[in-house]
């Protein structure tokens, strides 16, 4: 059972990711095209803290995430919340193929992703797809916390 800075289970875990994704949603609206988001939110048992993630591929993504996660256990996190603008693909199970950019180049639905992640519980995700149609962001249907199967930060359970 998580417990940390007033969240005692994985309910109060999920309410605080909608309350981040509701953030980052305004900034959205706010920002449009500009809007660049990669979020990292660790919750340790003393509370919980911030971090942005600034990268342009793969490798970059890798070390960043991989240095947010080092910070993490040498505090002793009990669970990382991300939230990253990606791209939407329905999987088949097959991810061979997959390369980066190749949504993008898809030209896939865009969406803010979110996902919680820690030792002590199975990995979740999220996704609230969106559009920018003149000048104004659209926003499709959220999905509902689903089980997910993540190696996006290295080195972390």
């Amino acid at each position: 059972m998580l417990v940390c800075d007033g969240i005692h289970s994985v309910e109060e875990l999920k309410q605080l990711a909608l309350k981040l994704l509701e953030i980052e949603t305004k900034l959205l609206r706010e920002e449009k095209e500009e809007y660049s988001c990669a979020v990292v939110v660790v919750v340790t048992t003393e509370g919980h803290y911030y971090e942005e993630a600034e990268f342009n591929d793969e490798v970059e993504m890798d070390a960043v995430y991989g240095a947010i996660v080092e910070r993490a256990r040498k505090k002793g996190a009990t669970a990382i919340i991300t939230i990253n603008k990606a791209r939407e693909q329905e999987l088949t199970g097959e991810l061979e193929s997959y390369w980066w950019g190749k949504l993008a180049s898809e030209n896939q639905p865009r969406c803010l992703s979110l996902t919680i992640l820690g030792p002590d519980l199975k990995s979740l995700a999220i996704s609230l797809p969106f559009s920018i149609e003149d000048k104004q962001v659209v926003l499709g249907t959220m999905s509902q916390f689903e089980p997910a199967i993540l190696n996006m930060l290295p080195n972390w359970p």
